[in-house]
Protein backbone atom coordinates (compact mmCIF):
# COMPACT_ATOMS: atom_id res chain seq x y z
CA UNK A 1 0.00 0.00 0.00
CA UNK A 2 2.78 2.47 0.98
CA UNK A 3 4.43 1.95 -2.69
CA UNK A 4 1.03 2.49 -4.50
CA UNK A 5 0.49 5.29 -2.56
CA UNK A 6 4.28 6.89 -2.46
CA UNK A 7 5.49 5.75 -5.97
CA UNK A 8 1.61 4.85 -8.22
CA UNK A 9 0.03 1.94 -9.07
CA UNK A 10 1.99 2.16 -12.36
CA UNK A 11 5.57 1.97 -11.08
CA UNK A 12 8.17 -0.69 -11.68
CA UNK A 13 8.64 -0.76 -8.01
CA UNK A 14 4.95 -1.44 -7.42
CA UNK A 15 4.80 -4.28 -10.15
CA UNK A 16 8.01 -5.73 -7.64
CA UNK A 17 5.65 -5.49 -4.64
CA UNK A 18 2.84 -7.33 -6.66
CA UNK A 19 5.27 -10.09 -7.80
CA UNK A 20 6.77 -10.49 -4.96
CA UNK A 21 3.45 -11.04 -2.88
CA UNK A 22 2.25 -13.26 -5.89
CA UNK A 23 5.54 -15.31 -5.33
CA UNK A 24 4.80 -15.54 -1.44
CA UNK A 25 0.90 -17.12 -2.07
CA UNK A 26 2.61 -19.49 -5.13
CA UNK A 27 4.69 -21.02 -2.36
CA UNK A 28 1.80 -21.52 0.19
CA UNK A 29 -0.04 -23.03 -2.43
CA UNK A 30 -2.60 -20.08 -2.96
CA UNK A 31 -2.57 -20.16 -6.32
CA UNK A 32 -6.13 -18.23 -6.83
CA UNK A 33 -4.29 -15.31 -5.39
CA UNK A 34 -0.97 -15.68 -7.14
CA UNK A 35 -2.48 -15.48 -10.61
CA UNK A 36 -3.99 -12.14 -10.76
CA UNK A 37 -1.00 -10.92 -8.81
CA UNK A 38 1.38 -11.82 -11.56
CA UNK A 39 -0.91 -10.61 -14.65
CA UNK A 40 -0.76 -7.46 -13.11
CA UNK A 41 2.81 -7.05 -12.72
CA UNK A 42 2.98 -8.07 -15.95
CA UNK A 43 0.45 -5.53 -17.16
CA UNK A 44 2.29 -2.85 -15.61
CA UNK A 45 5.65 -3.40 -16.49
CA UNK A 46 4.43 -3.84 -20.45
CA UNK A 47 2.87 -0.72 -20.12
CA UNK A 48 5.94 1.54 -18.17
CA UNK A 49 8.56 -0.69 -19.37
CA UNK A 50 8.03 -2.07 -22.87
CA UNK A 51 7.70 -5.86 -23.73
CA UNK A 52 11.55 -6.11 -24.53
CA UNK A 53 12.32 -4.82 -20.93
CA UNK A 54 14.01 -7.98 -19.17
CA UNK A 55 11.89 -7.18 -16.04
CA UNK A 56 9.04 -7.73 -18.58
CA UNK A 57 10.43 -11.23 -19.33
CA UNK A 58 11.06 -12.00 -15.65
CA UNK A 59 7.08 -11.47 -15.10
CA UNK A 60 6.58 -13.90 -18.16
CA UNK A 61 8.82 -16.50 -16.25
CA UNK A 62 7.20 -16.01 -12.78
CA UNK A 63 3.61 -16.18 -14.76
CA UNK A 64 5.05 -19.39 -16.18
CA UNK A 65 5.84 -20.95 -13.29
CA UNK A 66 2.68 -20.39 -11.42
CA UNK A 67 1.12 -22.40 -14.59
CA UNK A 68 3.81 -24.73 -14.75
CA UNK A 69 2.99 -25.40 -10.96
CA UNK A 70 -0.72 -26.18 -11.39
CA UNK A 71 -0.48 -27.91 -14.59
CA UNK A 72 -1.43 -25.44 -17.14
CA UNK A 73 1.35 -26.64 -19.85
CA UNK A 74 -0.30 -24.69 -22.52
CA UNK A 75 -0.21 -21.25 -21.03
CA UNK A 76 3.35 -21.71 -19.38
CA UNK A 77 4.90 -22.74 -22.20
CA UNK A 78 4.15 -19.35 -24.89
CA UNK A 79 5.66 -17.05 -21.63
CA UNK A 80 8.24 -19.19 -21.53
CA UNK A 81 9.24 -18.92 -25.38
CA UNK A 82 8.32 -14.87 -25.20
CA UNK A 83 10.78 -14.36 -22.44
CA UNK A 84 13.33 -16.88 -24.26
CA UNK A 85 12.67 -14.30 -27.02
CA UNK A 86 13.60 -11.42 -25.05
CA UNK A 87 16.75 -12.15 -23.67
CA UNK A 88 18.11 -13.20 -27.15
CA UNK A 89 16.92 -9.97 -28.98
CA UNK A 90 17.74 -7.85 -25.56
CA UNK A 91 20.25 -9.02 -23.75
CA UNK A 92 21.71 -11.51 -26.26
CA UNK A 93 22.62 -15.24 -26.07
CA UNK A 94 25.62 -15.33 -24.17
CA UNK A 95 24.42 -13.54 -21.19
CA UNK A 96 23.55 -15.72 -18.11
CA UNK A 97 19.54 -14.32 -18.23
CA UNK A 98 19.00 -15.71 -21.83
CA UNK A 99 20.86 -19.34 -20.04
CA UNK A 100 18.03 -18.74 -17.70
CA UNK A 101 15.29 -18.65 -20.10
CA UNK A 102 16.23 -21.26 -21.68
CA UNK A 103 16.68 -23.79 -18.22
CA UNK A 104 13.06 -22.38 -17.22
CA UNK A 105 11.68 -23.78 -21.02
CA UNK A 106 14.31 -26.71 -20.43
CA UNK A 107 12.34 -27.85 -17.36
CA UNK A 108 8.81 -27.06 -18.49
CA UNK A 109 9.51 -29.25 -21.32
CA UNK A 110 10.91 -32.17 -19.13
CA UNK A 111 7.73 -31.74 -16.54
CA UNK A 112 5.92 -32.55 -20.27
CA UNK A 113 7.46 -34.99 -20.92
CA UNK A 114 8.95 -33.76 -23.68
CA UNK A 115 12.65 -34.80 -23.19
CA UNK A 116 13.82 -34.80 -26.76
CA UNK A 117 13.06 -30.76 -26.59
CA UNK A 118 14.14 -30.40 -23.32
CA UNK A 119 17.51 -31.52 -23.65
CA UNK A 120 19.39 -29.23 -26.28
CA UNK A 121 17.96 -26.74 -24.27
CA UNK A 122 19.70 -27.26 -21.21
CA UNK A 123 23.28 -28.13 -22.85
CA UNK A 124 22.98 -24.47 -24.76
CA UNK A 125 22.27 -23.44 -21.31
CA UNK A 126 25.18 -25.52 -19.84
CA UNK A 127 27.24 -23.96 -22.84
CA UNK A 128 27.06 -20.50 -22.01
CA UNK A 129 27.51 -20.71 -18.26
Amino acid sequence: AIRAEVLGEKHPDYATSLNNLASLYQKMGLFEKAEPLYLEAKAIRAEVLGEKHPDYATSLHTLASLYQKVGSFEKAEPLCLEAKAIAAEVLREKHPDYATSLNNLALLYAKMGLFEKAEPLYLEAKAIR
